[in-house]
């Protein structure tokens, strides 16, 4: 069982400097390679103008590969359709392209879903699953990772650069000392953590840990 992941840039047709949004994406991707290399079968690459694509082992380091993705594009969107099932054709582990099964239809369904919904009246999220799962657990999955997208959409310009700065710096929140991070970022401990409740990081955060553990046990 492989973890698919295709990112889709949001109006990417209405960038300006694709081109060098384009260099700074392929950037970062070849850091995440190399960070996460444990998990991944095969390396992120950029498949078209505004999309890209990844294939992991694990879900493990999912959602913090996803928020630095997120983190680090900023101001632009990102919707990401997640496949979770087989590979039927060889893995080439220095790039996702040419490999192919129904964990890649998946996630092209998904993000096919992703942007159909932003049409119309249902669920918006900027993340969406499918896999070999109870259909009600995915959809228990898909939910929260609609709630995730509101809590992320609420964030004031303030909350999230201090976010930001956590992401890409330290990760989830279990793996940095508030004190640390106030002291680099001017701010006091209690100050950090006030703002980190009023914008609901921590619900977020044990929301995408829940939503990996779920993800790790198939269901036929």
């Amino acid at each position: 069982m492989y973890y698919a992941i295709i990112g889709d840039i949001v109006n990417s047709k209405q960038i300006s400097n694709r081109s060098e949004i384009q260099e700074k994406l392929k950037i970062h991707l070849e850091e995440i390679n190399k960070t996460y290399n444990k998990v991944i079968a095969a390396n992120f690459v950029i498949t078209l103008g505004d999309e890209f694509q990844g294939l992991l082992k694990s879900p493990h380091y999912l959602f913090e590969i996803l928020n630095k993705i997120e983190s680090i594009m900023r101001p632009l969107k990102i919707r990401f359709g997640i496949g979770i099932d087989d590979i039927t054709t060889n893995i080439d582990n220095k790039m996702s392209i040419g490999s192919d099964g129904p964990a890649w239809w998946r996630a092209r369904d998904m993000i096919y879903e992703l942007k159909n919904n932003e049409k119309g009246l249902k669920l918006i999220s900027d993340v969406k699953v499918s896999g070999a799962f109870d259909k009600y657990i995915l959809d228990l999955v898909n939910i929260n990772l609609s709630l995730c997208y509101s809590i992320k959409s609420n964030w004031t310009k303030d909350q999230r650069k201090v976010i930001d700065y956590i992401i890409l710096n330290y990760g989830l929140i279990d793996k940095f000392i508030q004190k640390k991070v106030a002291t680099e970022i001017g701010l006091s401990p209690v100050n950090l953590n006030k703002k980190l409740k009023l914008s609901l990081y921590y619900n977020l955060v044990y929301a995408q840990e829940i939503i990996s553990k779920i993800l790790t046990r198939k269901e036929g």
